[in-house]
């Protein structure tokens, strides 16, 4: 009985205790600081979609280490790696140039063409793209890569990478997120959250997909294509899931292709469907190539051009042939690694640009409802071929597009690009590719133009409000129908080569990044790879008035 009393004052003395120890001063802190901590990730504009940064970052810990260097490029997609490289071939042997990124030291370096599956690239539509200045770090990249034609394999792209890197002696700080203290339009330092390090550097260079260090410091942008018409300010493309699918061969899809065109109650019930969801334009589009099979577009790569294979999924699995809202089995393009493996580009999922935002502050990770389809999606595959079809989701979704950066010193707009792009004085090069709108956007209210050739220069990627930063990539200073072919990755990898090298030379001369021009940029590329420029730009527009294209 005495024990048991001992035991019951024990126990009714430690919460006492304990309760005086949670009422303490130091305690009631961290019950604050865990009441009012904003759970939102710091990539995540939470109060409007154009809101800018609202609070300077706090001043650095006084057991922060500080690290120097002349270019600190944020973000590890391709045309930050291409940055990177070329800044320090700007800068020379003494010139200390840094990659800093939030994912672990382990994970593929390479983004969207690595992590995010995207194998079939868009390659330039321009003859002879490769010998140009401006393309030779992409050059340099699909051979060490491996890549036949127009298709990477993402370990071989991420090799490759880390080779490149290394060879430029290019420091790479992973699992860190920056925060840029801005004092007079200049980032004085920022602060790398992860490795407990301040950052200082002449200039930065922003890759990240959704521009998220411009952002912090405090950069304005449009959202979806408001820049085109304000009723689609939250309206942008389709997003996609890019799997990896072994057990496939491509005469297995082709098979299963035919299968589908050669039923004749299946095509009469395809085009029914169509006909059915689609006004009578829209169901001339999709009809148009039906019975177009597969065709082989490169050695390595194929396009899909018949709507049959992905209208019949639709009926079997129930679903509107739509893409205004869910899933929608597109036309695509596929990939061959071996013999059966396969990148298939062709799975879309329509979301508003806010949606798109936060998958982007959570990492870009696959979402439930991608999973789900997937799963349904190997399934068909299986039933339709027979074999024991596997469909691997990658680590990243492929997100084409949510913001672009407003406060730039020369956006490049789709008026301009129709006409040719910019002026040679202003260009560093030029690129092709087709006005894509995958997936549709609502309330566009501009017809999409034909393929354009324009030129290209670095000042849509300079920063106008924050001196030594530079945006690269999709949500550089594209607006209007600009962001349909200015998100391409081909062509962002050639501004990111030459944003690099205006990096490169502003460290030299000891001058705001923003005044570096595309002619200098030019001339030194020119040095460097001892090649010509040849400027295509010309007006595409066929004589047709795209007055409604901004």
């Amino acid at each position: 009985m005495l024990s048991t009393f001992k035991k019951l004052a024990s126990i009714a003395i430690f919460f006492a205790a304990l309760k005086l120890l949670l009422n303490s001063p130091p305690f009631r802190e961290i019950e604050n600081y865990i009441a009012n901590r904003n759970p939102a990730s710091a990539t995540l504009d939470n109060e409007t979609l154009h809101q800018k940064s609202s609070s300077s970052p706090p001043v650095p810990g006084k057991k922060s280490l500080e690290q120097k260097f002349d270019v600190v490029v944020y973000g590890d997609e391709v045309p930050g790696i291409c940055a990177a490289i070329w800044a320090k071939k700007t800068l020379g042997a003494k010139g200390k140039v840094a990659i800093v990124r939030s994912n672990y030291a382990s994970a593929p370096l390479g983004g969207l063409l690595t992590r995010g599956g995207l194998a079939y690239i868009d390659l330039d539509k321009i003859p002879d793209w490769y010998r140009q200045p401006y393309a030779q770090c992409f050059q340099e990249f699909l051979d060490k890569a491996n890549a036949p034609e127009s298709c990477l394999d993402p370990k071989l792209a991420d090799r490759a990478l880390k080779q490149m890197l290394s060879s430029a002696q290019v420091k790479v700080i992973s699992n860190s997120t920056l925060t840029p203290y801005v004092v007079d339009k200049k980032i004085e330092y920022a602060e790398a959250t992860g490795s407990n390090i301040i950052i200082k550097a002449h200039s930065f260079i922003d890759v990240t997909q959704d521009a998220e260090l411009a952002r912090k410091a405090g950069l304005s942008y449009y959202t979806g294509y408001e820049s085109q018409n304000i009723k689609s300010k939250n309206e942008t493309l389709a997003v996609s899931v890019v799997p990896i699918i072994t057990g496939l061969t491509m005469s297995e899809l082709r098979r299963i292709e035919d299968e589908i065109l050669y039923n004749t109650p299946l095509v009469k019930k395809i085009k029914e469907t169509i006909t059915k969801s689609k006004d009578p334009a829209s169901t001339k589009f999709w009809m148009r190539n039906f019975w177009s099979t597969i065709y082989q577009s490169y050695t390595d790569g194929y396009d899909i051009r018949s709507a049959a294979i992905g209208a019949a999924y639709h009926i079997d699995r129930n679903l509107p042939f739509s893409q205004n809202k869910g899933f929608f089995f597109d036309k695509g393009n596929v990939c061959v690694y071996n013999k059966n493996m396969l990148s298939w580009n062709g799975f879309l999922f329509k979301y508003q640009v806010d949606q798109i935002m936060e998958m982007e502050a959570n990492g870009r990770k696959p979402t439930p409802e991608m999973i789900r389809e997937m799963s349904y999606l190997q399934d068909w595959l299986q039933k339709k071929s027979g074999k024991d079809v596997r469909v691997f989701i990658p680590d990243e979704i492929y997100i084409r597009q949510t913001l672009n950066v407003r406060d730039v010193v020369d956006p490049l707009t789709g008026q301009e690009i129709i006409k040719g792009g910019t002026a040679a004085s202003k260009s560093i090069g030029s690129f092709s590719y087709d006005f894509d709108v995958r997936g549709g956007v609502k309330n566009l209210s501009a017809r999409v133009p034909p393929l354009p050739v324009y030129n290209f220069g670095i000042e849509s990627a300079l920063a106008s409000k924050v001196n030594n930063l530079a945006i690269v990539g999709r949500s550089s200073g594209y607006v209007g129908m600009a962001v349909s072919v200015g998100r391409i990755a081909t062509v962002n990898i050639y501004q990111g080569q030459g944003v690099g090298v205006a990096a490169g030379l502003a460290s030299k001369f000891g001058v705001p990044l923003n005044t570096i021009t595309s002619s200098q940029t030019k001339k030194t590329l020119e040095t460097l790879t001892g090649k010509t420029t040849y400027l295509s730009g010309r007006d595409t527009s066929e004589g047709v008035d795209y007055k409604e294209v901004k």
